[in-house]
């Protein structure tokens, strides 16, 4: 079949529909522009995890990510951990997982390409997203531009949560030599813990940082490649489902790497997302204190893409 892109309802919400004879995709633009399903037809393989929850409820601008599906693809903008920071501007409020994932984006559908746009009331910048479908891939790409007159620290990462199995293996981009922990855990120990990759010793046990851990009900993670990412290529192997995902984008513009994963711990979910982002890490004050937060100055643009495509072992 050819590439197409339409509209659809879908669980009772206004949806845009990506396809083609290997991949469907479905965006949901007015929740955050969140990519609800990424599908391998041939193998009948669903990378992202799906909503938990009985249905989709609309956020308002800040609330708690938590409250609501945690699922899909969202983008975390204009950071992640939420908190109030000080500026020579003033004082600006942060909000849980940023402020995108939970706007409502005007989308236009122009050949097969979707493009989705918001204006934040809030930092004065102007989002824009273009989703396209070519073979095996999805792209997106990108254009983030402040339209105030003032700059803002800003952090954009990857939330984009994948199903979980057992025997999945992550791929970590070429070069990943540490790994440095964001929250104490009973599995990986304090919070800013430095480990060897791929493998290290932890308390006596063997931790292989490519696997997972069971789904037991309790484990939750969250730790960052210590250095600056060399190659912009990650992703994940399912080898029971004969699939591997390639996620693509320049490490140049998105130099870090996080890894999120719960087997249950959070909210009984089990889920995992590689995040490529161009902070280090999840909140600006941190990022800050690591001198490793970027700024938006006044009519900057920050323009990048990612690409995720799904391909036979």
């Amino acid at each position: 079949m050819a590439r197409l892109t339409y509209n659809k309802t879908v669980d009772g919400i206004n949806a845009v529909v990506l396809e083609n004879e290997q991949l469907r995709c479905v965006c949901l633009p007015e929740f955050g522009g969140k990519i609800a399903s990424i599908y391998e037809k041939q193998k009948g393989f669903e990378l992202l995890f799906q909503n938990p929850k009985p249905a989709y409820r609309h956020a308002a601008i800040g609330d708690h990510f938590g409250d609501y599906e945690a699922c899909g693809f969202d983008d975390a903008f204009p950071n992640i951990d939420a908190g109030v920071v000080q500026t020579p501007h003033g004082e600006i409020q942060y909000f849980d997982h940023g402020e995108i994932w939970s706007a409502r984006f005007h989308s236009q559908i122009d050949g097969e390409n979707l493009t989705l746009s918001y204006e934040s009331p809030y930092l004065g910048y102007h989002y824009e997203k273009t989703l396209s479908l070519l073979e095996d891939t999805i792209t997106i790409q990108y254009r983030i531009t402040n339209r105030s007159d003032r700059s803002f620290p800003c952090i954009w990462a990857c939330h984009c949560l994948v199903n979980y199995s057992e025997d999945m293996q992550i791929v970590f981009p070429n070069g990943t030599q540490r790994i440095q922990t964001v929250m104490d855990t009973p599995l990986l120990g304090d919070a800013n813990s430095i480990y060897r990759f791929p493998k290290d010793t932890i308390d006596g046990r063997d931790y292989d940082f490519t696997s997972v851990p069971p789904m037991d009900g309790k484990t939750m993670l969250k730790y960052y490649c210590a250095d600056t990412v060399l190659e912009g290529v990650c992703g994940y192997r399912y080898p029971s489902q004969g699939i591997e995902a390639r996620i693509r984008y320049d490490s140049s513009k998105l130099p870090y790497l996080g890894f999120w994963l719960t087997a249950g711990g959070y909210r009984g979910d089990c889920n995992c997302a590689l995040e490529p982002t161009n902070g280090f890490f999840d909140s600006i004050e941190i990022a800050q204190k690591n001198k490793k937060c970027p700024e938006l100055n006044p009519g900057e643009e920050n323009v990048f893409s990612i690409s995720i495509s799904l391909a036979e072992l």
